[in-house]
């Protein structure tokens, strides 16, 4: 007699567990997955795109002041004289009291600088041609018939030159000896004019801006503004006697100084390369 293996309902239903288990098991993970690449998705689209930035091809280039340059300058010439008896009974005592003088001024510039960092150095050049002058009438106990005038016929300035630079733009101080080709004129409407002429050395100093208006390969014309000062001091005319007429012209000490408004164009030679930017 045949019998059939005995089925036992508990093992049964146990593998049936086993099995659906599996199954739930495998659905939740793919359930999962699903939902965490679903949500990975959304959130990245949700990102702001990071802004395009293209590299720079170069450093930013800035203007370089080394250099040598030549130039052009013209302007205005004030200043003041005074011219007091040296010599004779009345030395000591003014001939005349201070004066004005006025005229143009125009002439040429030369000049070399090196800059490191923002700060500029140079020397600098100029020489002007320059008709300033003035006169005043004689004051007792001199006669006031007679006129005594000072003229200045050119002016050279040798400075150094200290500078504070912007790239394109500098401000700078300026200091030396300043030169003047004068003259001393005392006349008489009867009995004419002599003349004595003098070199008068003195100092100078100033400010001034100069900006690069054009920027070459090659290098640079550059407008300027500056004021200078210049003293000369006091230096003798008519050292030796000089007669005008019946009147015997006296030995005087002249007191000159100038006060000078000059616009220029430069034109620079490049000297060393441009400056690169490190930022």
């Amino acid at each position: 007699m045949h019998h059939s293996p005995s089925r036992d309902p508990l093992i049964h239903s146990d593998m049936v567990f086993e099995l659906n288990k599996g199954g739930v098991v495998k659905k939740i993970l793919v359930a999962t997955t699903t939902f965490l690449a679903l949500a990975t998705t959304a959130f990245a689209a949700d990102l702001p795109a990071a802004p395009y930035t293209k590299a720079p091809a170069f450093a930013p280039v800035l203007f370089s002041w080394t250099g040598c340059y030549v130039g052009v300058e013209g302007g205005g010439n004030w200043g003041q004289s005074q011219q007091t008896a040296r010599s004779g009974p009345n030395a000591g005592v003014p001939i005349t009291g201070n004066f004005n003088l006025s005229g143009g001024i125009a002439g040429g510039t030369v000049g070399c600088n090196y800059q490191t960092s923002n700060f500029v150095f140079g020397i600098e050049n100029d020489f002007s041609w320059t008709n300033k002058r003035g006169s005043a009438q004689d004051i007792l106990p001199f006669d006031p018939a007679f006129t005594s005038s000072t003229r200045e016929k050119w002016i050279d300035t040798l400075r150094g030159r200290v500078g504070f630079a912007l790239d394109r733009f500098m401000v700078f101080g300026t200091a030396g000896a300043a030169f003047a080709g004068t003259d001393v004129t005392v006349s008489s409407p009867v009995f004419g004019t002599v003349t004595s002429a003098q070199t008068r050395t003195g100092w100078t100093a100033g400010v001034g801006g100069e900006w690069a208006a054009l920027v070459e390969s090659w290098g640079a014309v550059t407008l300027k503004v500056e004021y200078l000062h210049a003293d000369f001091g006091t230096k003798q005319y008519f050292a030796a006697p000089v007669m005008l007429g019946p009147a015997n012209i006296a030995a005087r000490d002249v007191k000159l100084t100038d006060d000078m408004v000059r616009a220029g164009v430069n034109v620079k030679f490049n000297w060393g390369g441009p400056i690169i930017s490190k930022y």
